[in-house]
């Protein structure tokens, strides 16, 4: 028998927040970052003309894991490498392919304790900056008015008011759902409200399916319903980790346990184990990025016509915020604090930043890619997108609330897995209130 959990609400009041969408997806419209803008930091006393222009043959290593050709980048970086070469012939770009990214940042981690990081740094976090070996881009960035003016200020990586990387990926990230699945369990439309969603996990388990598996977009999913909720996303801004709302929360993914709507070794799957459940047709939905559209819709593994057969939606509304989607601004990419110090490679960095970070760049980002990044782009400018992409980003038009984490430590460091441990606890067989002590106690340490 399904447990169910009450959804008992106030009227509803939609809170669409313009200012945190992106804006008018279709023929006409702009792609455009939609987390809060974050204050633009005063330039520093460095003149970004310090470096001379690149004129000597000059080699950047670059180490990412992003060329490999099983990647969803693996089209975009040979446009990226082959093109800024044709453009900087006296630069040379070397590409170290390091498959497996944890491995990748642990290398470069390495590296740069051993005072040897490669010149341009994939995927620095504050961890870099706070060991000092990232170079401070706000300056050079504040001074080209043009280039400034194509980044998305609110995608820009910060720490201590500084600019440190430059988002390669941003995305919204919707509910993914197979419609074959919810077809084959009589659920006539993709849920909207939070007893539809439970009444279809019911219906997808008597069908001998799956509703979802957590190890990709379990913490999505756990943001939706913090956000949809009044003042979740304030608990979250305040570090207030053991408000309400959290429980609440967990209470309510308590019932994806109980019910035996996920995996039942869930807490043993790897990340690629979890979304291959979803690439074999196990699960009805998930959460994810646009990046899983090239990696796991259209991949190898999955049935050709599964593309044919998803559907891209908000998540169903919990609370008086109604439907919700989550943006997501993931893989920085920076230069070397080395490199920051020296004026031929600082310039030749540079260069290749802006031309990676180029109007160009996002053209060719979406086209190939089908994974945006910070810039802006007139999609009316592009023919050839995929239409998959386009119906993506559609979700965000069809949520009462788009919105992004607050730009706290703690979702910084966290915001990926922030509540893995809670969740955790409830695989383990324990109570929703020993979840919100287990997330308690891992947040409340990034919460200076």
């Amino acid at each position: 028998m399904t447990t169910r959990f009450s959804n008992n609400r106030g009227p509803r009041r939609l809170t669409r927040r313009q200012a945190l969408q992106l804006a008018g997806i279709g023929a006409g419209g702009t792609l455009l970052a939609a987390c809060t803008p974050a204050t633009t930091p005063a330039p520093t006393a460095i003149p970004a003309t310090a470096a001379p222009p690149t004129a000597a043959p000059v080699t950047l290593r670059y180490q990412q894991h992003w060329s490999k050709e099983t990647d969803a980048h693996y089209e975009g970086m040979k446009w990226l490498f082959s093109s800024f070469t044709a453009a900087y012939p006296n630069i040379t770009v070397r590409d170290v392919l390091i498959p497996d990214g944890g491995e990748m940042r642990t290398k470069t981690l390495a590296d740069c304790a051993a005072g040897d990081c490669p010149e341009i740094i994939h995927e620095p976090g504050r961890d870099m900056w706070e060991a000092g070996y990232l170079t401070d881009l706000t300056s050079y960035i504040e001074a080209d008015a043009a280039w400034k003016s194509l980044l998305v200020d609110s995608t820009l990586f910060r720490a201590d008011g500084k600019i440190y990387g430059i988002c390669a990926e941003f995305s919204a990230m919707p509910t993914i759902w197979n419609t074959r699945i919810l077809d084959s369990a009589g659920v006539a439309a993709v849920p909207k409200t939070w007893d539809e969603f439970l009444d279809a996990c019911d219906k997808i388990k008597s069908a001998g399916k799956l509703a979802t598996s957590w190890g990709v977009g379990g913490a999505h999913m756990w943001h939706n319903i913090v956000a949809s909720q009044k003042g979740g996303l304030d608990a979250l801004a305040n570090n207030q980790f053991d408000a309400p709302v959290v429980l609440d929360t967990f209470e309510r993914m308590k019932l994806f346990v109980d019910n035996g709507w996920i995996p039942d070794n869930e807490i043993e799957l790897t990340w690629q184990q979890s979304v291959a459940h979803f690439v074999a047709e196990n699960t009805a939905f998930y959460l994810n990025g646009a990046w899983t559209i090239g990696n796991e819709i259209t991949g190898a593994g999955a049935a050709p016509d599964l593309k044919d057969n998803v559907a891209f939606a908000p998540f169903p509304a919990v609370g008086e915020n109604g439907t919700t989607v989550e943006l997501k601004k993931v893989t920085a990419v920076g230069l070397s604090k080395a490199t920051g110090d020296d004026p031929v490679k600082l310039d030749a960095g540079l260069k290749f930043l802006k031309f990676f970070f180029s109007a160009e760049g996002a053209k060719q980002w979406i086209l190939l890619t089908k994974s945006p990044m910070g810039v802006e782009v007139d999609l009316s400018t592009i023919s050839g997108v995929d239409p998959l992409l386009l119906g993506f980003m559609d979700s965000q038009t069809q949520a009462d609330l788009v919105y992004g984490l607050p730009d706290t430590i703690a979702m910084q460091e966290r915001g990926w897995d922030d509540s893995w441990s809670g969740l955790q606890s409830l695989m383990a067989g324990k109570s929703a209130e020993e979840a919100v002590q287990a997330y308690v106690t891992e947040l409340s340490s990034y919460a200076s």
